[in-house]
């Protein structure tokens, strides 16, 4: 990585050397992305130019601050006001790296203290940066058959878990899954159901994870869902199902909420409790409506919700939440059917 003094990072002289720096690092830093440290990340980069430059450490700068917080959703707060200038300020060292694919990616690091001073001016709460290493054992039924994920198989299965929780600075172990394992293995697990999964407490004594994660992955075309529950030593388990579009997209869901679940007790919240009020678009029946407020009910942290106007396909809701308008990201968009429209205050368009 090239090192930018602290007086003056990213001088006109370093930015007209990058691209040599580029041809220079390109053989020596391809690793995936989850093997990265939670103060580095690697991003695209579209070209050599300045303003190219800059969006990817912006972006780069996302990504670590989804990393320390736990919650990908995070990285949105380098796109809103004043986030590239964070990133340039807190940026220690970058350099260059082609991906697998060919493609051209700008690896950066940045300052701990800058990134954890950047989330707590905006009341967002951060994971320690020693986090327990989970086991997932994970039973995907899909196409109409059932099928463990293990470290290797089924391939885009392993993958998918794996970015999801590289993402979110989460160490994450698969099974090896070989012919002694499987033979040991449960026909079914329901995560709801500690019986299901005694045999899997022994399997995973010879892995010696932090903790462990139970999970089941289950949908078709494009309604998906995973349970998961999970089981720290000293902790009661944590059981919840998150839903997406896409197999991706429910594994999202769910490695989301783990960040929260990671948090030592006695960890403050995303900062004080405040009112905040949502439109959201679209609502144009009451199963619309009643999976809106299901959502809103079961975001933790999120007290006093009611709603204020329900008509022309428009709800309007309200409620209190640790850290304002600034936690939505974090707190509420994680797994929820409406997405953010872009506008001043924060207003949604409803997605079944």
């Amino acid at each position: 990585m090239v090192a930018a003094p602290a007086a003056a990072r990213l001088t006109p002289t370093m930015r007209l050397m990058l691209p040599l720096v580029c041809v220079a690092l390109a053989l020596g830093l391809c690793r995936a992305a989850w093997a990265l440290d939670l103060y580095q990340a690697s991003v695209p980069l579209a070209d050599a130019g300045e303003a190219s430059r800059k969006a990817a450490v912006t972006e780069a700068f996302g990504r670590v601050l989804g990393q320390v917080a736990g919650r990908q959703a995070v990285a949105t707060l380098a796109q809103q006001a004043g986030g590239a200038d964070a990133a340039q300020r807190a940026l220690l060292s970058f350099g260059g790296n082609t991906g697998a694919d060919g493609m051209a990616l700008l690896e950066a690091r940045f300052d701990a203290q800058a990134v954890r001073e950047f989330l707590a001016r905006r009341h967002v709460a951060a994971l320690p940066d020693a986090r327990p290493t989970l086991l997932l054992w994970l039973l995907a039924e899909r196409d109409g058959a059932a099928a463990w994920a293990g470290a290797d198989e089924p391939q885009d299965l392993a993958l998918a878990l794996q970015q999801a929780a590289g993402a979110r600075g989460l160490p994450l172990l698969l099974p090896v899954l070989d012919l002694a394992e499987r033979g040991r293995l449960p026909a079914r697990l329901d995560p709801a159901d500690k019986a299901s999964m005694a045999g899997l407490n022994t399997a995973s004594a010879r892995y010696r994870p932090d903790g462990i994660l139970f999970g089941r992955l289950w949908g078709s075309g494009e309604r998906w869902q995973v349970d998961l529950r999970l089981a720290l030593p000293g902790r009661e388990d944590a059981v919840w199902s998150s839903s997406g579009a896409s197999p991706q997209a429910a594994i999202d869901a769910a490695f989301e909420a783990i960040g929260a679940r990671l948090a030592p007790a006695g960890a403050p919240v995303d900062g004080p409790s405040v009112p905040v009020q949502i439109a959201i678009d679209g609502i144009s029946d009451v199963a619309a409506y009643a999976r809106v407020w299901q959502h809103l009910q079961q975001v933790p942290g999120l007290r006093g919700l009611r709603p204020l106007t329900l008509g022309s396909g428009r709800a309007m809701f309200r409620f209190e939440l640790a850290g304002g308008d600034a936690a939505l990201a974090a707190s509420v968009e994680p797994g929820a059917p409406f997405t953010r429209v872009a506008g001043d205050t924060p207003a949604y368009r409803y997605q079944p």
